[in-house]
């Protein structure tokens, strides 16, 4: 009797450690801590699949877990943007709090090509707080590849349509395109001689103008005799107005004086006889302060090439035209004579 007890004992103390090493190996390959952990909330408008339960992982260690994954209804107030769709709850290890910042970037990948999908998670820079308990995060969204495959095949799609539809519209325009070369060729072929002849015309032309175009700039844009005259009245007109100025004052005072003095002798017959003669003398001197503004004005509107004359003097165009003009006439005198 003592000895089936014995063995009763022992089938329950070998499967009391069997069950032991189980539960310790779920914990020890499920990756279970037992370590104090804080809650981070990350957004996501798609997750892909992303599942509760798996890890967080950061620099390719667990550092915690997806919680729980809920889907949000909530609607988007005024003036806002739509809200992610989908809330992670991660649960993080309560030691890496100081390391994880506020920039931190939350994504799901997956280990290899075709492993395990996990959050990843990089800590940021460390010139941003710490991630506090309970913070709401923007996660990243993994690339939608089948949405990718999707909108590919759909162009794709549409494209073959397009060239199924318009088939018969497609080959005739091709062969359109090709009998058009066609005859751009029979006509290159044929007037091969008349094309070299033109192209040889066109150069000579062209360094004819070139040569005209620096014979006129010579002779009349950088004429020194023109500059000298554009030259000489600027500082003619210079001069009048420097001169102008002090000669008015005078004048002024002249005529003041003269005024003073007709009003103290003579009779009223000679008093109008002055006042007349004083302002004919200053309608003269205005007259004169205006003819040297308009001077002024003149000198610049040819400066600038404004008019007939500045054009002559100033505009390449203008001299160029002139001198295709002198030159045609030059060569067909006829011209004088003959109107077409």
């Amino acid at each position: 009797m003592a000895q089936e007890r014995s063995i009763e004992v022992k089938v329950g103390a070998l499967i009391l450690l069997a069950g032991g090493v189980l539960v310790g190996l779920i914990l020890i390959l499920g990756g279970l801590s037992f370590r104090p952990k804080y809650t981070v909330y990350v957004d996501f408008n798609n997750p892909g699949g992303l599942q509760t339960g798996v890890p967080v992982r950061m620099a390719g260690v667990k550092v915690g877990t997806v919680e729980e994954i809920e889907f949000r209804t909530e609607k988007p107030k005024a003036g806002e943007s739509r809200p992610a769709l989908v809330r992670a709850t991660v649960r993080i290890e309560k030691r890496l709090q100081e390391t994880i910042r506020g920039n931190a970037d939350f994504y799901v990948t997956t280990q290899g090509v075709l492993g395990e999908q996990f959050m990843a998670l990089e800590p940021g820079t460390p010139d941003h707080t710490s991630l506090a308990e309970g913070a709401v995060v923007r996660g990243i969204d993994p690339p939608r590849i089948d949405l990718f495959v999707a909108k590919g095949y759909e162009l794709l799609d549409t494209t073959v349509t397009a060239l199924h539809n318009n088939r018969e519209l497609i080959s005739e325009a091709a062969h359109n395109a090709g009998n058009l070369l066609k005859s751009m060729n029979v006509v290159f072929g044929e007037n091969q001689e008349a094309l070299k002849h033109t192209v040889v015309n066109v150069e000579k032309l062209t360094a004819e103008a070139l040569e005209l175009a620096s014979h006129a700039r010579s002779n009349y844009v950088d004429s020194p005799k023109l500059l000298r005259v554009v030259n000489n009245l600027d500082q003619m007109t210079s001069l009048l107005q420097s001169d102008a100025k002090p000669m008015m004052k005078d004048a002024r005072e002249a005529l003041a004086n003269l005024n003073r003095a007709s009003a103290l002798v003579g009779s009223p017959e000679e008093q109008a006889k002055l006042k007349k003669a004083i302002g004919d003398a200053a309608e003269l001197a205005d007259r004169a302060n205006k003819a040297i503004a308009d001077a002024q004005g003149i000198v610049s509107h040819i400066k600038k090439g404004q008019g007939t004359v500045g054009a002559l003097v100033m505009d390449e165009a203008v001299f160029d035209d002139v001198q295709e003009m002198v030159r045609d006439l030059k060569h067909n005198p006829w011209k004088f004579l003959w109107r077409d």
